[in-house]
């Protein structure tokens, strides 16, 4: 009995000190989500709130609160209506992105700041409608919360894309999104 007490402690260190270290060692997580894209500013006018998906990678250093994450997103903007008359069509915007991530310290929610670029892709969906690509920013903010070995972030990001003005201008939105990371 009293080797029993003496090795339970030092199995437990153990343990805990291996698996803190295969924890600490995952330095990549994956993330699916979906919610809601608000259209803001001018573009308001013309279209309504609509649906977004996301897809990323992120990657960082235990260690360390900063990292990196590439997205690929999509957005469906609804078109506005007036009287049952449509104005315009739906508007859909995809896109590629590359950005940093300031992940403040937390034990069970760790809220984090979000900044970058990339290429996003635009068409109206009318007839005869082209896709553009034009280049644009984001940041906003978000938060992830443990649960188990997944983790479930919620964000919202301001999007603003640059057009010329004789292409529509720059127009912004921002999606709210519910997400896993594995």
């Amino acid at each position: 009995m009293k080797q029993f007490v003496r090795v339970l402690p030092i199995s437990l260190l153990f343990l805990l000190a291996a698996s803190s270290a295969a924890f600490g060692q995952k330095t990549y997580a994956v993330a699916l989500g979906g919610g809601a894209a608000i259209p803001v500013g001018k573009f308001g006018d013309a279209q309504k709130t609509g649906s977004g998906a996301i897809a990323a990678i992120a990657i960082g250093v235990a260690e360390m609160p900063f990292g990196v994450r590439f997205d690929g997103i999509y957005n469906n903007l609804r078109a506005n209506t007036e009287s049952g008359t449509t104005v315009n069509s739906d508007f859909r915007v995809t896109g590629v992105l590359a950005n940093l991530i300031f992940a403040f310290p937390g034990s069970s929610a760790k809220p984090y700041m979000i900044v970058g670029g990339g290429l996003y892709n635009s068409k109206a969906d009318s007839t005869g409608a082209k896709s553009q690509n034009n280049f644009g920013f984001n940041a906003g903010l978000g938060a992830t919360f443990g649960f188990g070995p997944l983790a479930l972030f919620i964000e919202s990001r301001y999007h603003s894309v640059s057009r010329s003005a004789a292409k529509g201008g720059v127009y912004q939105f921002v999606p709210v999104t519910l997400g896993l990371m594995f």
